[in-house]
């Protein structure tokens, strides 16, 4: 693949920890800055955003990022931001967008324009308590974003075009919904949500109703009650039925407003034969269904066995499976699902190749650790090394 530029570091603000930790999106974990170096503004053109700029206008994406990225093969379509058209004339957003995309393409470091994507987690609080969640050690400690910064967010919501809330469960927190109900935004900017879809009550629904949606997507991880109840409630309060009832509610709003609507699934040993029931749930309800291989949130050697640790059946299970899924997306024209299926079958190669091998995952561990104990300046030529040598694996397991 050439060298491919993205466009996040001129577009994105992420605040994806309420530890104030500011990234460009939630593929890629460089921390550029933080909310208690200074204001958004001061961020935005701050030391780290500044240097991604560099490094990706000069090295690309495929230097930088997770190989593993769906931005990389023209997933994520979402995030494109391509609807100026939509968005009011002479309006402070669609000026800020264009101008914005003139800063991109000269490559400046240095911005006038705003971010044009706002993404914060205000906390990682959530009712649910997932396998494989990596907020799962940090959701206890009730930490949340300072009220200064949504006033920030608030003051400069005119010029954005996607308000992000994302969580945790981002509908538990009453500010995150004030915000959505109340927030004077632009015409054409979009909300996107990522939500588990246990707690939308009908006055969530009203709001959703009134306002422009770009993404709603819901994390299920299972496609009956039984693989539900072992991987996301966990003794929680909440109902598979009353889930299914919410996303048919979702479909009727998606028939009358128009959104981008996504039911997802992480595979792992246990729910790794139910990639095509997965499939068909979503395409039942008009959802786009995408399923990727679980990451391991902490790389512990315990949730390596017990969740990706595959019998060679189970891989012929899941590929068999991901041969029948492709045409029934593809008759759908879902090409985010075929993608992310294309994906997964890649990252099941390469897995049975490698980390599927306990011993393997060890001594990968043991190499990540002593890699973590270089010093700075010798980390980044093996960094590159490494990306390079991942990216060009991967393709190969990729089919054409």
């Amino acid at each position: 693949m050439s060298k491919f530029v993205c466009n996040h570091p001129w577009t994105h603000f992420e605040v994806n920890n309420p530890n104030g930790d500011v990234t460009m999106c939630c593929d890629n974990g460089t921390v550029l800055g933080n909310l208690a170096d200074g204001t958004i503004e001061e961020i935005w053109n701050g030391e780290g955003f500044q240097k991604m700029r560099r490094e990706m206008r000069d090295r690309g994406a495929l230097a930088l990022c997770p190989h593993t990225c769906p931005v990389i093969y023209g997933g994520k379509g979402y995030q494109r931001m391509d609807w100026l058209a939509d968005m009011e004339e002479g309006g402070p957003a669609k000026a800020n967008a264009e101008l914005n995309e003139r800063e991109f393409e000269a490559g400046l470091l240095k911005l006038e324009s705003l971010p044009r994507w706002m993404r914060f987690a205000y906390s990682f609080a959530c009712n649910l308590d997932c396998y494989h969640c990596f907020q799962r050690e940090d959701a206890t400690q009730n930490q949340k974003l300072p009220e200064r910064f949504l006033e920030e967010v608030r003051r400069m919501a005119k010029v954005f075009q996607v308000v992000f809330p994302f969580g945790g469960e981002p509908f538990l927190f009453k500010p995150v919904l004030d915000f959505v109900e109340n927030a004077d935004i632009d015409q054409g900017c979009r909300y996107f949500f990522v939500t588990n879809a246990t707690l939308l009550t009908d006055r969530i629904f009203d709001v959703l109703s009134q306002r422009r949606l770009g993404l709603l997507a819901v994390s299920l991880d299972a496609a009956d009650a039984e693989a539900f109840e072992l991987l996301r409630k966990r003794g929680r309060t909440a109902d598979w039925n009353g889930v299914m009832a919410n996303l048919k509610r979702l479909q009727e709003l998606k028939r009358r407003r128009d959104f981008v609507f996504t039911v997802s699934m992480t595979v792992n040993s246990v729910n790794c034969g139910q990639i095509e029931k997965f499939i068909d749930l979503g395409l039942s309800l008009d959802a786009e269904p995408l399923i990727g291989l679980v990451a391991n949130p902490y790389q512990t050697y315990s949730f390596q066995k017990q969740y990706l640790h595959f019998t060679r059946e189970q891989f012929d299970l899941m590929f068999g499976q991901i041969e029948r899924s492709l045409p029934k997306v593809r008759e759908r024209g879902f090409a985010e699902a075929e993608s992310f299926l294309l994906q997964l079958d890649a990252c099941l190669k390469e897995h049975q190749a490698g980390d599927n091998s306990l011993g393997q995952f060890v001594a990968a561990s043991a190499a990540r650790s002593a890699f973590h104990m270089l010093p700075e300046m010798m980390q980044q030529p093996l960094r590159d090394v490494v990306q390079k040598v991942r990216g060009q694996r991967l393709a190969k397991f990729r089919k054409g």
